[in-house]
């Protein structure tokens, strides 16, 4: 009886289920990891099963900065102008603020030479301002520049010593895969674009997005009010920011995710990061994070099944408590090979 009573106690011990869900989620994060998809933990990726609907933004989301346009219109700007422009633009993470950085005219610049910033102010979406060497900068939208509501600003406006000298315009690129990306995920989910820009790039965007999913001239406290009218509504939300003008949408999102072109410059509002040059593999990252519930269910009817059969022996009495133990641990380990081979697996598919 004392055998029988001990078989049983080894057998309901429930190790391989409890090892069922670290170490799947824990092999999901490992392989998500390898391909430039880092997420903060296990539970961001048990939130993104739930999702319904998936939230954009434009600029340095879906559009790459490697190969935009930049052009300018306004007063020939004189060197030390350009050398203005060039030290303010560098103390912006902004996409469109490093955009003007990487493509000023820096011919004729020294960037040797070292400007005093003296006062320094970011407006989150709406533009930078400073005093370098006693100069007042300020780059911005139309509306930051004339202190205004404009709806629909002509571009990104400089403004030196209080003279407007002219204003900025970027022709977007787009990321590699884009619109197969959106293409793809509309099948699954209800998609949306909020951008902070006018919309002059509607017609680029039709072909992607349905006419009642995008949204323009949206302001950072816009697109989290967005966020939490979807949540009202009962939906669950992943937004897909560059973690700067989104850092309230992506923290407000049941999961932020962070287009980053440098892993290790991100938001910490985000749940997770995914590098820039992997983008067109989302689609693909969400069925993998999927299929990973799948391997989770699997798994624990195999713990369940050998608990269920071994006590039925163990209550019999045909279980000594030696082989009840030696059970125990082929079924853990039979759990942990299942896994990281189906894991292993469902990542090449």
């Amino acid at each position: 009886v004392m055998n029988a009573f001990t078989a049983v106690l080894i057998i309901a011990c429930p190790c391989a289920i409890a090892l069922n869900i670290p170490f799947a989620l824990g092999n999901v994060l490992r392989i998500l990891g390898k391909n430039k998809f880092y997420a903060k933990n296990t539970d961001v990726l048990e939130r993104m099963q739930n999702i319904t609907n998936i939230v954009f933004d434009k600029t340095g989301t879906l559009t790459s900065t490697s190969n935009n346009q930049l052009i300018y219109e306004g007063t020939t700007l004189t060197d030390y102008e350009n050398q203005l422009i060039y030290t303010l633009t560098s103390q912006s993470s902004h996409p469109v603020s490093q955009e003007i950085f990487r493509q000023t005219d820096s011919t004729n610049i020294n960037t040797s030479t070292h400007q005093h910033i003296n006062t320094f102010k970011e407006s989150i979406g709406q533009g930078i301002a400073a005093t370098i060497d006693n100069n007042r900068v300020r780059i911005g939208s139309e509306g930051f520049i004339f202190n205004m509501e404009i709806s629909n600003s002509r571009g990104t406006f400089i403004e030196i010593n209080d003279t407007i000298k002219g204003f900025f315009t970027i022709k977007n690129s787009y990321r590699a895969g884009t619109e197969d990306l959106i293409i793809d995920l509309q099948q699954n989910y209800n998609l949306s674009l909020l951008s902070g820009d006018n919309d002059r790039e509607r017609g680029n965007l039709s072909s992607m997005f349905l006419p009642q999913q995008l949204h323009f001239n949206q302001k950072p406290e816009d697109k989290l009010q967005f966020i939490k009218s979807l949540q009202e509504k009962g939906k669950k939300v992943m937004m897909v920011g560059d973690g700067l003008n989104d850092a309230g949408a992506l923290l407000q999102a049941d999961v932020g995710v962070s287009i980053a072109e440098d892993v290790n410059a991100f938001s910490p509002a985000c749940d997770l990061i995914l590098g820039a040059d992997k983008f067109e593999r989302l689609p693909r990252f969400l069925q993998f994070c999927h299929s990973s519930k799948n391997i989770v269910i699997i798994s624990f009817v195999i713990s369940f099944l050998y608990n269920l059969i071994g006590l039925r022996f163990a209550v019999q009495g045909l279980l000594s408590p030696v082989f009840a133990a030696i059970l125990m641990h082929i079924s853990s380990i039979t759990v942990v090979g299942f896994v990281s081979l189906a894991v292993w697996w469902k990542s090449r598919a």
